[in-house]
């Protein structure tokens, strides 16, 4: 599971998901170390461990401050070995972060009392503070528990300069495990920028980061590619953020920044559809970039005016066509099971997939996560109960039309059967320039044909 708060997705049930680094807890590992403090950190889904492992380790450690990293789709399961290790945290300040906890640390914390610390937006600066032991109650942006009394704090302002963001604690984890899927290199996240004026329909990005992009300086983002590559011998990065392709003049100024070093770096960004150019795409591409991902969501204009998007399907086809003719891959997202989700508007969408012919896509099932538009929009018009136990893979809730059925079996469809077209094979067949890529490519195919129907 990814758990970086706009991003948490499952990533062993969807087809080229890779796990990726813990970008937060890498963040919150600079700061303590900074402070003075030792830090461990353990992947223990993706190392393949348990809760008796954690439990070991927790014994083992006797950590001061023990931080958990929480998916809204996976609370249960992330908070429930705190009961197992109840008697192993008498001395140890529990603190958890995530993005559910920016709207119920209250009813989280009720049910949860070995809980302490509730990180809420921005979390770098309260870490901060609560390591160097200030009261509490001074310190903004966290819910706390004391004398079996819950308070929150007052909220923390957004940053408008996010340059003093530390630079990620890549000694803290096991850089081997997080792989770009068809080389198999090593491959981090570099934070390149915060915010996004739009508000789609389904997304956490504002509601989190806000609607002002806040970007970091191109010469810091240098700097820590400089890093990645002497130091870790990483040369694959994919650049965080919650709309890269805002800012014209700080895109091209980044990427000439880095022709200009030298480094021989590959990265990957994500894009809206209306902020792409040829002029801006070029320079990308001679600056590393070999992909770009974007939200696509669907092929039906109405689905996508209902959610928020902004953009049209001539939009899509224009700006998909343009970064092909530049040389970089492209990798479309779409979301299917929307309350006004009809078995046409499922056709119109992946009929339109087939015919973008992105080199990958990945459909979900709509999610709707606290704090986003459609959460409010279930709640409103008593569209039933929200369910998370398998996110973006089964459906929260029914379309008017759909059942969560329809939904989910749909959605196997679609993300098999896009794969699996002749001229998908052949396309990608033809891009196979190594071994490693060869193999990755045939294990995929060979796990899709075994899929179950």
């Amino acid at each position: 599971m990814n758990r970086e708060d706009r991003c948490q997705q499952p990533t062993s049930e969807l087809v080229v998901i890779p796990p990726l680094p813990p970008v937060d807890m890498m963040s919150l590992s600079a700061i303590a170390k900074k402070r003075g403090y030792e830090t461990q950190f353990k992947d223990y889904s993706l190392k393949g461990e348990t809760v008796y492992d954690f439990l070991r380790d927790l014994r083992t450690y006797k950590p001061d401050f023990l931080v958990l990293n929480i998916a809204s789709t996976t609370l249960e399961k992330d908070l429930s070995i705190l009961s197992n290790a109840r008697d192993l945290l008498e001395d140890t300040v529990v603190i958890v972060k995530g993005a559910i906890f920016n709207f119920s640390s209250y009813s989280i914390m009720q049910k949860y009392p070995e809980i302490d610390v509730a990180l809420r937006g921005e979390i770098e600066e309260a870490f901060d503070e609560i390591i160097q032991y200030k009261n509490f109650k001074e310190i903004k942006g966290i819910t706390y528990q004391i004398n079996n009394k819950i308070i929150s704090t007052a909220d923390r302002e957004l940053k408008a300069d996010i340059d003093n963001l530390p630079i990620l604690d890549r000694n803290l984890i096991d850089n081997s495990i997080y792989i770009r899927p068809d080389t198999k290199k090593p491959q981090t996240i570099i934070r390149v920028s915060k915010g996004c004026p739009n508000h789609c329909f389904f997304c956490l990005a504002s509601p989190l980061n806000g609607k002002m992009v806040r970007y970091r300086s191109p010469e810091l983002i240098l700097d820590e590619i400089k890093e990645c590559v002497s130091l870790h011998n990483i040369k694959d990065f994919i650049f965080w953020s919650d709309i890269f392709n805002l800012n014209k003049e700080w895109v091209q100024k980044l990427c000439r920044l880095i022709i200009e070093s030298g480094y021989k770096i590959n990265f990957s960004a994500n894009t809206r559809v209306d902020t792409v150019d040829w002029e801006t795409l070029c320079l990308m591409k001679k600056a590393g970039c070999n992909l770009i991902s974007m939200g696509v969501e669907s092929g039906s204009q109405e689905l996508l005016d209902k959610m928020g998007k902004k953009i049209t399907l001539e939009q899509i086809k224009k700006t998909v066509s343009m970064i092909h003719r530049a040389g970089i891959q492209t990798y479309a997202y779409y979301v299917i099971g929307l309350p006004w989700e009809t078995r046409e508007t499922l056709k119109k969408t992946f009929d339109f997939a087939k015919k973008l012919n992105t080199h990958y896509a990945s459909f979900y099932t709509a999610t709707a996560l606290q704090g986003t538009k459609f959460y409010e929009y279930v709640n409103k018009n008593r569209l039933g109960e929200i369910s998370l136990e398998k996110p973006y893979i089964f459906p929260s809730v029914k379309s008017y039309e759909l059942s969560s059925q329809e939904i989910f079996e749909a959605n196997k469809k679609f993300n098999k059967e896009y794969y699996l077209r002749a001229s998908y094979i052949l396309k990608m067949a033809f891009s196979v320039n190594s071994l490693t890529k060869f193999k990755t490519y045939y294990d995929t195919f060979i796990r899709l044909l075994k899929a179950k129907n």
